[in-house]
């Protein structure tokens, strides 16, 4: 993270809130407190120098556990705020007041059911869903007290600049300088927890028989992004030495129907013997470069034109490789496997596998095969995403 916890808890404890940076999906930065040590004075300061929505947040089913409901209009997706009812402490007089409004979220954080509160009020209240499910200013700011070792409330708001807009960057980094407040990104936030959190899990493993011998397949219940990931694996990998692991994106027609377009079934194959006497292959259900099949066909229709994979991925409204590779750390974590030697010519797969905690010790180079059909395909992989292609394609 941009900040070590206890400099952040030394904020929180000093009266001041700290801003949360969305640079991707919202654009905008929010200012946020822990609601466990709320007072009218951080209200005060958030509302006058925020200017949005002052919102408490708590877990969804907390909230719905404690008997608090959403709003009638509220049809969340993972883009959506999730509203519920907006609250008064009962025993407050107007709810408005600074004062009032910090008991109220005071009174939230302390595990009250919904009996002590009347509504409509004053404080806007959030449920979050979790930060492996949205990356949002709610998720994030119950990630981030929860770190610190407060308990999952948080309170947040919107900062508006002199004219009312929420997408000033250079005014949320003027209002950071001017009143010593720490900037963290949600990405950060998220890295964070994905270190520190378990998201998948191993729940069933087989023999698999195949023409290169016989593998473990293990399958996983994963909260991430819900699909069906799995690995193989051969041989003693849990002996403590750093494992060789392919990650290997799903293709289906390189890997099944055999396409001469990419080299992916080739180097599917060239990994699994490279791993057939000890070694693990992660296949990850990210067809495209995670665009999926049907995207993936419109972007072929383009590359049949003379387009690059790169160019034909943002043609159709898509980023060239919208990869995260979470889910091969979580994987790797799930059977308790830290230390790597990757199969791979892609130093970003590299570099994000060591953000989210894995010990990438050193990395293989794996080919796949060469065909006058993908020669083309393999040359924008080196020159537009990198890869070390070099000494392959001379």
């Amino acid at each position: 993270m941009s900040m070590d916890i206890n400099s952040i808890k030394k904020n929180f404890e000093n009266n001041k809130p700290i801003i949360i940076l969305d640079k991707s999906r919202e654009v905008e930065g929010d200012l946020i407190f822990p609601s466990e040590i709320i007072n009218s004075e951080v209200i005060n300061f958030m509302i006058s120098k925020g200017k949005g929505l002052l919102c408490t947040v708590a877990d969804e089913k907390l909230l719905i556990e404690r008997g608090f409901f959403k709003l009638p209009s509220n049809n969340l997706d993972k883009h959506n705020t999730n509203y519920f009812i907006p609250i008064d402490y009962k025993l407050s007089n107007t709810g408005i007041s600074s004062f009032e409004r910090a008991k109220t979220i005071e009174m939230l954080a302390q595990n009250n059911n919904i009996n002590l509160f009347s509504y409509p009020g004053h404080v806007q209240l959030l449920g979050g869903i979790g930060i492996n499910n949205r990356k949002g200013h709610t998720e994030a700011s119950l990630e981030l007290v929860e770190f610190i070792g407060y308990k999952r409330f948080s309170t947040i708001i919107e900062i508006l600049d002199e004219n009312g807009d929420s997408h000033n960057f250079e005014y949320i980094n003027q209002l950071s300088k001017e009143y010593d407040i720490p900037i963290i990104d949600i990405e950060d936030i998220y890295i964070e927890s994905m270190k520190r959190k378990q998201f998948v899990f191993k729940v069933s493993e087989a023999k698999l028989p195949t023409e290169l011998g016989v593998f473990k397949i293990v399958g996983f219940k994963n909260l991430l992004d819900n699909k069906e990931h799995f690995l193989i694996y051969s041989g003693d990998i849990f002996d403590g030495d750093p494992v060789k692991v392919r990650v290997h994106s799903e293709c289906v027609t390189g890997d099944v129907l055999k396409s001469k377009k990419c080299d992916c079934g080739s180097q599917l194959y060239n990994a699994m013997n490279e791993i057939k006497q000890r070694g693990i292959l992660i296949y990850l259900r990210q067809e495209g470069r995670n665009i999926g099949i049907t995207n993936k066909i419109k972007a072929y229709a383009l590359q049949d034109d003379g387009v690059d994979t790169y160019d034909a991925n943002e043609i159709i409204g898509l980023p060239p490789d919208g990869r995260d590779y979470a889910i091969a750390a979580q994987m790797l974590k799930a059977m308790n496997i830290n230390d790597i030697i990757l199969l791979s010519n892609n130093e970003d797969k590299k570099n994000q596998l060591m953000k989210y905690g894995i010990n990438v010790k050193k990395m293989e180079k794996l080919f796949g095969k060469l065909t006058v059909e993908n020669k083309f395909y393999l040359k924008t992989k080196m020159e537009r995403f990198n890869h070390k292609l070099n000494e392959f394609l001379k």
